[in-house]
């Protein structure tokens, strides 16, 4: 019987063996909370960013408490600096326009100014034309010169 005996004491050592690895497996184990109907609590905020863009940096940390107007996010702003940078161009370009009808504007008021000096002048020259006109009619009619000298 000595070796059935050592074969019943082999197998318990076995089964011993057996028993402490799951042991030990269960002990490891038991921070592992496990359940199929446990639920956590906790407030839901729902988060959307005002204008769209790639994230480049997060500036929260898990489970980090926010307040509202923290930053949470940077977001890659190269194409809103572009779109500023055309808009900036746009505006100058529209105040150069401008300037250029400014400009205009006064060139022909200026053009105006001369036309109206013009005419004044003409206007002047036929006044004083009708009236050297009328003086030779009148020496004529009075026969105090001839036709001849007036016409030279």
């Amino acid at each position: 019987m000595p070796h059935s005996r050592k074969k019943t004491i082999g197998l318990l050592l076995c089964l011993s063996a057996v028993v402490a690895l799951g042991a030990g497996w269960a002990w490891a184990r038991s921070d592992d909370t496990s359940t199929d109907n446990a639920y956590v609590r906790g407030d839901v905020t729902g988060l959307a960013p005002k204008i769209a863009g790639y994230v480049t940096t997060v500036e929260v940390r898990d489970n980090q408490a926010v307040r509202a107007g923290d930053v949470l996010f940077r977001i890659d702003d190269r194409d809103y600096r572009a779109r500023l940078a055309q808009a900036v161009a746009n505006v100058e370009a529209a105040q150069a326009r401008l300037g250029n009808v400014d400009a205009e504007v006064q060139l022909q008021h200026a053009l105006i100014r001369q036309a109206e000096a013009q005419t004044r002048s003409a206007e002047a020259e036929l006044n004083l034309a009708t009236k050297a006109s009328g003086r030779r009619r009148e020496l004529i009619r009075t026969h105090a010169v001839s036709q001849a000298e007036v016409d030279e």
